[in-house]
């Protein structure tokens, strides 16, 4: 008997697919659906070269220093510019190094780091490189960060809502103050003279703007003094 039951259900199973092919409304299912991830963004900045320096001096004192700068990767020709200039730049103290620790003579650069900030749609790339002799000397790169368009210092202080004029004269008093603050007591050689120099407008002009941390404007431009190396760069914040 349940053997009779079974066909039976299997059989009005049959009538009822049979029903719904020849007659009835059409079954139709319903495929997943296809969820399309998004490309991920390529990295506006990236490490271009990394390189690391071991070595122990003739007298037997051991050294290590990492050297690293940066890609800008917007696809133009701004970006395009920006890397080729640092390439020309910075690649002679990765070959430099690669000689001076195999002759275990020291670097004479000890350190080579970027850092990169984005504040107020602007992107900033700044380069630093340190001596031994402890001078320190930087490269800045602002761009849009959504077109890649390379950006003038003066673009950089728009976006904190100031004139170039404004900075200009902002920026004189605070490199005065620093200024004073470091050589009014020992006053060196040529204090008054370099001191004139430091605030000229040339040396103003040549400062590099961008928006570090926080978005806070800050300016790297030089003072001169008649000690070590004569002339050394700054950062200031606006």
């Amino acid at each position: 008997m349940k053997r009779l039951g079974i066909i039976a259900i299997i059989a009005a199973f049959c009538v009822f697919l049979t029903a719904c092919d020849s007659g009835g409304e059409q079954v139709t299912t319903t495929a997943p659906e296809v969820v399309i991830q998004a490309a991920k963004v390529k990295n506006k900045i990236s490490v271009a070269r990394e390189e690391s320096f071991e070595y122990t001096d003739n007298n037997g004192n051991a050294y290590s220093a990492t050297y690293r700068i940066p890609s800008i990767n917007f696809d133009n020709d701004d970006s395009e510019k920006a890397n080729e200039e640092i390439v020309e730049k910075y690649t002679p103290d990765f070959e430099k190094a690669e000689k001076e620790s195999a002759s275990r003579n020291g670097l004479t650069c000890d350190s080579l780091n970027y850092e990169k900030f984005e504040n107020n749609g602007i992107l900033s790339v700044v380069i630093k490189r340190v001596y031994y002799s402890h001078a320190v000397d930087y490269s800045v790169y602002n761009f849009n960060s959504k077109t890649g368009d390379a950006l003038s210092g003066s673009d950089v202080a728009k976006a904190s809502k100031l004139s170039w004029d404004e900075v200009t004269e902002t920026l004189r008093t605070e490199l005065e103050k620093d200024y004073v603050s470091k050589y009014k007591t020992s006053k060196p050689e040529k204090y008054e003279e370099n001191l004139e120099k430091t605030l000229s407008d040339d040396n103003l002009g040549s400062a590099m703007l961008y928006l570090g941390k926080d978005g806070k404007l800050t300016a790297i431009c030089k003072e001169y003094a008649s000690v070590g190396a004569g002339e050394f760069s700054v950062v200031l914040t606006i």
